[in-house]
């Protein structure tokens, strides 16, 4: 049996170019001409604008179509970053890591119709996450016309240190015995009862003894042991050489927490307390009771940044200029936190306390979380980690035997709170 293949016409290339050309021209008027922007519009929403950290956050993109119909949608949303400058001449960003879903989204939407992505992120660090624009790309009945937009949906979130509530209501102030010499305005201002003495003109009338009074036929007030409380300022070392870093992940996260937990702890048990923050800019809290001086202090620390800006050298300078009298008069308290210790914090705590200063040491342990980023990256084997981890803490306890001679020092870990380490041998 032979075959025989006979060459096609030029009727047959004819017809199927015309059915691809009429193709083609169906396919151009859908879904609208090039050139004109279409009808939608686009919204973000988010289950929480101030989020803590770890704590999943679900994000809803809605894209509502007001012109003709649309066969083909590709919606695609931008994750939220946070941008931080680490080094002087270097800016690096931070995205929020996905928890479920996806960030984009393909669909047809009818007239009048809408169409939602969801999806839900963490943050792993404090800071003001910044959402991008929306990507949209509308495409032909056979995709072989498309259109691409972009579409504006700024959002801010600002995510905050996570809050251990133990540490907050028993307060490590109360636990490690911090004595200060401010009087407290909590608790009324009073401790003990101490004796009764004759009425002054602006005693308040809350402490007069009536039933003394009528005893005796004149007036009397009681006497209290007035309550002290903490001089105190909150240290927080952001400099990038004192932060572990494993590519995305770095210890910032957790020293921000470490000094969010003090100062509320502080706060909470009616001291008198500031901060200032050494990073990649310098940031300052006079010191100052209450809740509203908290609430600055946490704001203040989830807009810090780690930098090699301004190091912990120039915590003599600017204890000096921005807290004059807590330098000059007070003396009071200080709180160092930090990840790690530099040669530089060191000489600025053993100054510190020549001075007159008592000096606090927390050192925040980030070598979990490090260990972990580690064995995420797969950059080194599980025994290299191991290994890696007993020479840091070796290296630690070095530190802390240095600290020791200036400073009670305080170990931090999520989770577990403040531990101490050790106390300064008394003088």
């Amino acid at each position: 049996m032979t075959v025989v293949f006979a060459p096609a016409s030029v009727a047959d290339f004819g017809m199927a170019s015309v059915l691809v050309l009429l193709l083609l021209a169906v396919d151009r008027r859908v879904p609208l001409p090039p050139q004109q922007m279409p009808s939608v519009s686009i919204s973000r929403r988010v289950s929480d604008t101030n989020p803590l950290m770890g704590v999943p956050v679900l994000v809803e993109v809605t894209l509502e179509n007001h012109g003709p119909s649309i066969d083909r949608a590709f919606l695609r949303d931008t994750p939220p970053v946070l941008a931080m400058a680490r080094r002087t001449r270097e800016v690096q960003s931070i995205r929020a890591a996905m928890v479920k879903g996806s960030t984009s989204l393909f669909c047809g939407i009818p007239k009048d119709g809408k169409a939602t992505l969801r999806y839900e992120v963490q943050f792993s660090e404090p800071g003001a996450y910044t959402f991008g624009p929306c990507h949209l790309r509308l495409r032909s009945m056979f995709g072989l016309a498309e259109q691409a937009h972009v579409l504006p949906a700024d959002l801010t979130v600002r995510v905050y240190p996570r809050r251990l509530v133990k540490a907050v209501q028993t307060g490590p102030a109360r636990a490690f015995g911090w004595a200060g010499v401010t009087p407290s305005r909590y608790r009324g201002g009073r401790l003990d009862f101490m004796d009764m003495r004759g009425y002054v003109s602006g005693d308040p009338l809350k402490d007069v003894n009536w039933k003394a009074s009528a005893r005796s036929g004149k007036m009397l007030v009681n006497e209290w042991r007035v309550e002290r409380g903490l001089d105190c300022v909150v240290i927080v070392d952001l400099s990038a050489v004192s932060l572990p870093r494993v590519g995305e992940w770095n210890g910032r996260g957790e020293v921000v927490t470490s000094a969010y937990e003090l100062a509320c702890s502080l706060v909470a048990a009616g001291n008198r307390v500031g901060m200032l923050v050494m990073g990649n800019s310098l940031d300052k809290v006079k010191p100052g009771f209450g809740s509203k001086q908290l609430k600055a202090m946490v704001e203040m620390l989830v807009d810090s940044s780690e930098g090699d800006i301004w190091s912990m050298k120039h915590t003599e300078q600017f204890l000096e200029i921005f807290f004059r009298k807590q330098y000059t008069m007070r003396k009071g308290t200080l709180f160092f936190v930090f990840a790690w210790p530099t040669v530089e914090l060191l000489e600025s705590v053993s100054s510190l306390s020549d001075k007159g200063f008592v000096c606090n040491s927390v050192f925040v342990d980030a070598l979990s979380g490090e260990g972990r980023a580690l064995a995420d990256l797969k950059v080194m084997k599980p025994r290299e980690v191991q290994f890696g981890m007993r020479f840091a803490r070796a290296e630690r306890e070095a530190f802390k035997a240095g600290l020791r001679e200036y400073s009670d020092v305080f170990v931090w870990t999520a989770g577990g709170g403040f531990v101490e380490a050790g106390r300064r041998p008394h003088r």
